[in-house]
């Protein structure tokens, strides 16, 4: 088991930071408190939201310099990354990273230190090849690797909620999952900085950096107003399933105008949109053996309306024109995506296409 010390909280943590333009470099109990919290419940929403709850966390506080006025949280992951790095390789979940805090989900793996492969590497120069099982230390700093990449992405998403202005935040959309619960919170932090008078301004980096003044708290206390829940929305449904290309849209990012079309197991012409983000780095590499009639074998998600399946999603492409791509999502990994679901075994019906005789 991961113990908490000095050395497991840098390998596998990322810091986040408030800043409090105050008088004499104090600041009161309860703002520091309020404040705090109010973090914890967005990486709450946010992990319930995107991450399937899975993410095994805990957030520390790390004790400021002498006569700081900077509060300094701690994101420490154990566990649970694989759907977080699920997320952020879907079109969605990428396009929901750069859209929130300005950068691409890479960048900030980037950001967090070397990635995971980098880090085996390095390793592996220093040890010497030998017929024994692998390396214990490897593995532990590719685990390392992967808690500090996760950390770092969580803490600069929270940061951007808990920083942006409320026009970016309804552009970029916080009106699935719990995220009325991160904003809730959000305004639960900008109240506890109204209520402390001695509070001027809020920055969060370590720098003397405060753009949001006393006069902006207001406006982003205001918490959202919910809307009715929709009962009748359908669950998405999982399955496995090959599917016949008869017009290919290779532009990833006018998929929402025009949609994939093909055959699916039982020869229904089916629409779709691929959001797998390591089929599009394929793409774009010219790494793909393209046919005049390509074969997909794909793993979607697809919701029942009046008894026909809509809003095709390709969450990972198996296979392309019969070269093997990727391995199956697993269930941490489809929860994460999709929230509660149902997996069902693609449906054969007559022969299909790729029926062999």
């Amino acid at each position: 088991m991961v113990e908490l010390s000095d050395w497991t909280l840098s390998e596998r943590s990322d810091y986040l930071y408030f800043h409090f333009d105050v008088k004499g470099h104090a600041l009161k109990l309860e703002t520091f408190i309020q404040t705090a919290e109010s973090a914890r419940r967005v990486i709450e929403a946010l992990d319930a939201t995107f991450f399937g709850g899975s993410l095994d966390y805990e957030v520390v506080v790390v004790p400021p310099e002498d006569g700081s006025f900077l509060s300094k949280l701690a994101l420490w992951v154990v566990g649970g990354t694989s759907a977080v790095f699920a997320f952020i390789n879907t079109s969605t979940g990428a396009a929901f990273v750069e859209g929130l805090t300005g950068h691409p989900p890479s960048h900030w793996a980037a950001e967090a230190g070397k990635g995971t492969r980098a880090i085996l590497d390095e390793v592996g120069e220093l040890v010497a090849p030998s017929a024994e099982p692998e390396d214990e230390g490897a593995k532990r700093s590719e685990e390392e690797a992967a808690c500090r990449e996760t950390a770092r992405i969580t803490v600069e998403l929270t940061r951007a909620i808990l920083e942006s202005s409320p026009e970016r935040l309804q552009k970029v959309g916080m009106e699935i999952g719990d995220l009325p619960e991160a904003l809730d919170a959000r305004a639960d932090f900008y109240l506890a900085c109204i209520e402390d008078r001695e509070v001027k301004r809020i920055g969060f980096t370590p720098d003397d950096d405060f753009p949001i003044p006393r006069n902006s708290f207001p406006s982003r206390a205001v918490k959202p107003s919910r809307k009715e829940p929709d009962e009748s929305a359908p669950e998405w449904i999982s399955a496995v399933e090959s599917i016949y290309v008869t017009s290919p849209n290779w532009d990833e990012e006018d998929q929402k105008a025009r949609q994939w079309k093909g055959k699916d197991q039982i020869r229904r012409d089916c629409y779709f949109v691929i959001e797998d983000r390591e089929f599009w780095q394929l793409v774009k590499r010219k790494s793909l053996h393209v046919e005049v009639l390509d074969r997909l074998r794909v793993q979607w998600a697809y919701q029942m309306v009046d008894g026909r399946p809509k809003n095709r999603r390709v969450l990972r492409v198996l296979e392309f024109n019969g070269d093997k791509l990727a391995d199956p999502l697993d269930h941490d990994a489809l929860s994460a995506i999709l929230g509660d679901y149902s997996a069902v075994e693609a449906s054969r019906g007559q022969p299909s296409l790729f029926d062999k005789e």
